[in-house]
């Protein structure tokens, strides 16, 4: 028997950002905006990193393991997401709702959202499959309809 509670991604997220924001703050007043900015983006990296490895034990290393990871970052409500391309060498979709964006607009913390949320996902992949990599032009966390993931097989 495990402790562990089931929790949706996007509740995941929530918990650590309701963690993360007092302690980033803390960090701004004691080091100052440069330095706590490397500190986060550093954690982050790691974090997204092991993700990205832990998912790919669980999902094989392949497209089709990425899509199931894109499946679980929707789950629990999370994103609205429209595949619009998938073979064995790239996975290309738009997340057009993002209550992820939506967490940290309502707290006021864009900027925030997207450097400890949006900015996982390309260490992520590094870790799920080095031969792998992502672009992405737009975010809804920045503002813009949708966020564009374009994922392919390095050449």
């Amino acid at each position: 028997m495990t402790d562990e509670i089931a929790i949706s991604h996007l509740q995941r997220r929530k918990i650590e950002g309701r963690v993360f924001i007092p302690f980033i703050d803390a960090c701004r007043e004691k080091f100052g905006e440069g330095p706590t900015r490397e500190l986060v983006a550093a954690a982050i990296c790691s974090l997204a990193t092991a993700d990205g490895a832990r998912w790919a034990d669980m999902f094989g290393a392949d497209i089709d393991g990425l899509r199931r990871v894109a499946e679980l970052w929707a789950g629990g409500g999370g994103m609205e997401v429209e595949v619009i391309d998938q073979a064995v060498d790239h996975l290309d979709f738009n997340v057009t709702r993002c209550r992820y964006a939506e967490f940290y607009k309502e707290l006021g913390l864009a900027d925030l959202g997207s450097q400890i949320h949006c900015s996982r996902d390309h260490a992520m992949v590094e870790g799920f499959n080095d031969g792998l990599e992502l672009t992405r032009s737009q975010t809804i966390m920045a503002g813009a309809s949708c966020c564009d993931f374009r994922f392919r097989r390095k050449a």
